[in-house]
């Protein structure tokens, strides 16, 4: 059966995607901690652009200073590691309440 996202395991389509040839721009929910942080990290690492969302600005800043020391083998000397990735702080509970949600049941 296949999903909308394709299916199979987080693994699996994190392995293409560092397989390809050339970099690619990646987007990434909860990049703050956790696997989101650790995929960041390495495709970062692969020379891919990273554009991810997590709920603390805090954590956002410490990836961004992290990734600005990681050097990768497609970057482009003229452009430093941490320009290459955008990333904001985004939290659901902001944005709409749970109320509003209720209906959708």
């Amino acid at each position: 059966m296949t999903t909308p996202f394709g299916g199979g395991n987080i693994v699996g389509r994190a392995a293409a995607v560092t397989a390809g040839a050339g970099s690619r721009t990646v987007l990434i929910t909860g990049v703050g901690k956790g696997l989101g942080r650790a995929l960041a990290l390495e495709l970062a690492k692969k020379g891919h652009s990273v554009v991810g969302c997590s709920r603390s600005q805090d954590r956002l800043t410490s990836l961004h200073s992290e990734l600005s020391s990681v050097d990768s083998p497609l970057s482009d000397s003229a452009v430093s590691s941490s320009d290459k990735h955008l990333f904001m702080t985004v939290d659901v509970n902001e944005i709409c309440h749970r109320d509003h949600l209720k209906g959708l049941r």
